[in-house]
């Protein structure tokens, strides 16, 4: 049977093509294929899990995995209604990538509280941006010993009422520059002066007034991180082999543009370490140091005493860390923001109600922004809030990999079940932070834009003695039912740095220009389950006469 197969095969191609042992042996590495596909671990469970998305037709997976290019939003929505809400784990294709079991509402106690010996985040985060591929060397050692991002943790988050003004500063330059400082309306695009406004201001902060300011690596280090992400994703699709082949012709911009980013930092960075090594060897030079991150990056990697961190290249990708973690999410929330703001049907009282809010705080501390002044603008914040609710940038969140040699277990067999799921070593778990945001059961009227939603019980409160007792719920507040930033103790850090600088963004905006009323029709673009704004929209702004 089998040399007749071969006998086929060789006729159809041609004799001379592959030799009869080359077929015999392609036959069965096809053979062990499906041997191996069906029946080890991994295909068991997934065999033995329901679905999401899979039809009754041929190839159902690879069909379903191809249509959630555009549509896993909704599948993911199809699986919470039908099996997460009966308190069952459901498998959800991904294109290209290994599927992921889906974990009900009712886990996330559950999933917390696991140990990260059991379930492990960071192993996530290095299967999704392939780092040794897409950064580099410099960017494994950077994600290894992450001096910047513990520098945003505790530097950063403690220093912000320092910040504050140079932030603001910064944002009030880029804002007059890419939305102008006419009184009559012109046309700009939303997405494209949203991210080069977010990087100007953001960088002001990470790496300083002359960087910042560089045309060059605001285009470059804003090239860098669209790459990093985009390139992570084609090498994810290569077969594991081919990969050190052919990532290096794929991930060829990304060096392309940390070079150009290179040579703008390089001589900053080595005049500040002269400068630094001179302060600390003699505390009367005359020198002081500036504050932002890169500086607080040098004075760390002189701290670690390892000259492999005072290498000006290592210190200039780690601003290009900070700028992928950061410029990306925050320009696309703040875009987000504007957009559900000025196409809501509300959008005249809710804009009265922030510039009152704005104009009283102000007010209140002496016309400049403080901390304290920030943290008292609840419609703002909630604004923000709502908008990363009802326009979430993932569809899912608390994403992990069970690493348990022994598996792990949830109560996610179906509310019959008394018995447990257990999910083997090496399985993706995830919630589905989309479905939540817009359950019905956890936020009344979910598919509203109502901007200030988390603010009316302080609103109602304000100045009273209940307003002191009353949970304060912000944007970086997380819950079981708000997940941007996840949840627990791996929430993100940097999220308070984050928050306040959205704030002060939409201020601005709000008392400084005018946007034309949006069409309520305006959608957002859909790639694979991640929201942008249509990266071609147009929008009408004017500089309001105050």
């Amino acid at each position: 049977m089998l040399s007749e197969v071969i006998a086929r095969v060789e006729l159809l191609i041609g004799e001379q093509t592959l030799s009869g042992g080359i077929l015999t042996f392609l036959f069965i590495v096809v053979i062990a294929h499906f041997v191996l596909t069906r029946f080890t671990v991994h295909s068991r469970f997934w065999n033995s899990q329901a679905w999401t998305g899979v039809r009754e037709e041929w190839f159902p997976k690879m069909r379903a995995k191809v249509r959630t290019i555009g549509n896993i939003r909704q599948m993911l929505s199809d699986g919470y209604e039908g099996f997460s809400k009966q308190n069952k784990a459901f498998a959800l294709p991904v294109i290209a990538e290994k599927p992921w079991l889906v974990l009900p509402h009712s886990c996330i106690p559950e999933l917390l509280a696991k140990s990260d010996s059991e379930i492990d985040m960071k192993i996530i985060h290095e299967e999704q941006l392939m780092h040794e591929y897409t950064t580099g060397s410099l960017g494994r050692h950077v994600v290894d010993v992450p001096i910047q991002y513990d520098i945003l943790l505790r530097q950063v988050n403690r220093k912000l009422p320092l910040l504050i003004s140079a932030f603001n500063e910064e944002l009030d330059k880029s804002f007059c520059h890419y939305w102008g400082t006419d009184t009559s309306y012109s046309e700009v695009n939303l997405s494209e002066t949203c991210e080069k406004i977010v990087t100007q201001a953001l960088n002001r902060i990470f790496a300083g007034k002359e960087i910042c300011r560089d045309e060059g690596f605001l285009e470059h280090s804003r090239l860098y991180s669209e790459g990093v992400g985009r390139n992570a994703i084609m090498v994810r699709m290569l077969p594991p082999l081919l990969r050190p082949l052919l990532a290096p012709f794929i991930t060829y911009s990304n060096r392309k543009h940390r070079d150009i980013c290179l040579r703008v930092c390089l001589p900053v960075i080595r005049e500040r370490v002269q400068h630094t090594a001179a302060k600390r060897a003699d505390a009367e030079h005359k020198w002081e140091p500036p504050l932002d991150v890169l500086q607080w990056i040098i004075e760390e990697s002189f701290a670690r005493n390892d000259p492999k961190e005072l290498d000006p290249r290592m210190i200039t990708q780690r601003l290009l860390a900070l700028n992928f973690v950061a410029i990306d999410t925050t320009h696309m929330s703040m875009a987000h923001t504007i957009l559900d703001l000025y196409r809501s049907p509300n959008s005249d009282d809710f804009l009265v109600g922030l510039r009152e809010e704005c104009e009283r705080v102000l007010q209140a501390n002496g016309g400049q922004w403080t901390k304290s002044g920030l943290d008292d603008l609840v419609c703002v914040d909630s604004t923000i809030r709502e908008s990363m609710r009802y326009s979430d940038l993932g569809y899912i969140s608390l994403t992990r990999m069970v690493v348990d040699p022994k598996g792990t277990q949830f109560n996610a067999n179906g509310t019959n079940s008394s018995s447990p799921l257990s999910v083997p070593p090496g399985i993706r778990i995830c919630v589905p932070a989309h479905a939540i945001h817009r359950d019905a059961a956890l936020y009344p009227s979910p598919y509203e834009f109502q901007a200030f939603r988390f603010s009316k019980a302080r609103e109602k409160y304000r100045g009273t003695q209940t307003e002191l007792s009353e949970p304060k719920v912000s944007i970086v507040t997380t819950t079981d039912k708000f997940l941007p930033f996840g949840h627990g103790r791996h929430a993100c850090p940097g999220r308070f740095f984050a928050a306040q600088q959205m704030k002060l963004m939409l201020a601005y905006l709000v008392q400084n220009y005018d946007v034309e009323k949006l069409s309520t029709k305006i959608q957002n673009k859909i790639m694979v389950g991640t929201t942008k704004p249509d990266a071609s929209l147009k929008i009408k702004v004017k500089r309001r006469k105050v």
